[in-house]
């Protein structure tokens, strides 16, 4: 019986409207569809179906799919000083330091990375690799990265790592 009520309603369903459909009932009292006219098959009135159409699901869809296009997307950084380690010291009499740099994922569009020293921007930076520092000052220092958005808005911040560089320095001599 599913069987025929399915066929029943593919044919009632389907673009038949300017057709007809006829039922014959065999002689074992099953009933078959056709849309050829069998002898003793007498005509089915089909009607045509009402439909509903819930345009507040469609517009609740574009909706949330404007929020979310407009709503730019957290985006988690990995930003770290790989070398020299954490609480290192660095012997240079001309205060050079090489410093290695993870950025995983690569910067987005519309972010960018700077490499921080002290809590101040030093330079901008393009991705992983050695950045050379020249004539840094002696004494320990943070090191750090941070990603940007457009607006100058801090993204997400890397941990620090501490650098004491060490140069050799000549005693004042007091005046006389």
């Amino acid at each position: 019986m599913k069987i025929i009520t399915a066929i029943f309603l593919t044919l009632a369903s389907s673009s038949v409207w300017a057709e007809e459909v006829y039922r014959d009932v065999s002689d074992d009292g099953v009933p078959s569809f056709s849309d050829q006219a069998l002898p003793g098959a007498e005509p089915v009135t089909l009607r045509e179906p009402s439909t509903f159409t819930d345009t507040t699901y469609q517009q609740n869809l574009r909706k949330q799919q404007s929020v979310e296009s407009t709503t730019p997307k957290k985006i988690d950084y990995t930003l770290l000083v790989t070398n020299p380690l954490d609480d290192s010291a660095i012997r240079n009499n001309a205060g050079n330091i090489s410093l290695t740099l993870s950025i995983s994922p690569s910067v987005k569009p519309g972010h960018s990375a700077e490499l921080m020293m002290d809590g101040i921007k030093i330079r901008d930076v393009l991705g992983n690799g050695i950045v050379e520092l020249t004539n840094v000052d002696r004494g320990t220092h943070a090191f750090n990265m941070r990603v940007i958005d457009e607006g100058g808005d801090v993204v997400t911040e890397g941990p620090t790592n501490n650098i004491s560089v060490l140069r050799y320095s000549l005693p004042r001599k007091s005046p006389r």
